[in-house]
């Protein structure tokens, strides 16, 4: 899987448009094709779901995000009508590091096995209103965990690489 530099910029505008409060999306596009990725922002409930019953839902958007179904539906549907399928999920954490939490771990299974088992997860970590730097998680079938890479990819004043993720 590639992501351009162009895909990443509206990943890390959406972060810090968020900020302080998580962002949520989907990139959706061809497997193998990076030139048909498209990324689609979605709405973060968690406020509102933590507003309407907070001891089921103790966490607010500052440190949660439940992505808005409405919008996972429209994602589902233009990505069908395109012959697309979802590449990646993001979401990010404000002023907290970029890592794959039990909570992302348990909306990414279900019955101990992923939804998408050839998804990639993109966590941004967002410091101050800015985004600092991103990891990347898959799933391993082996170890039945979802793998870190084997290192962080760091974000400064210089421009991005074209082409950042591999599979």
């Amino acid at each position: 899987m590639v992501l351009t530099e162009r895909e990443l910029n509206e990943i890390f505008a959406h972060a810090g448009e968020a900020y302080p409060e998580e962002a949520c999306g989907i990139v959706i596009g061809k497997p193998g094709d990076s030139n048909t990725n498209l990324v689609r922002r979605c709405g973060n409930l968690a406020n509102q779901y933590h507003e309407d019953d907070p001891i089921r839902y103790p966490r607010d958007a500052r440190t949660a995000y439940i992505m808005d179904p409405r919008d996972l539906l429209r994602v589902q549907s233009e990505a069908d009508a395109k012959g697309f399928e979802f590449v990646l999920l993001y979401h990010s954490h404000p002023d907290h590091e970029a890592y794959f939490s039990e909570t992302d771990r348990e909306l990414a299974l279900f019955d101990g096995e992923p939804m998408w088992p050839q998804l990639r997860y993109l966590v941004v970590s967002v410091k101050n209103g800015k985004v600092s730097y991103f990891k990347v998680f898959g799933w391993d079938s082996i170890t039945k965990q979802f793998a870190e890479p084997s290192a962080a990819f760091q974000l400064n004043d210089q421009p991005l690489f074209q082409s950042l993720l591999r599979e």
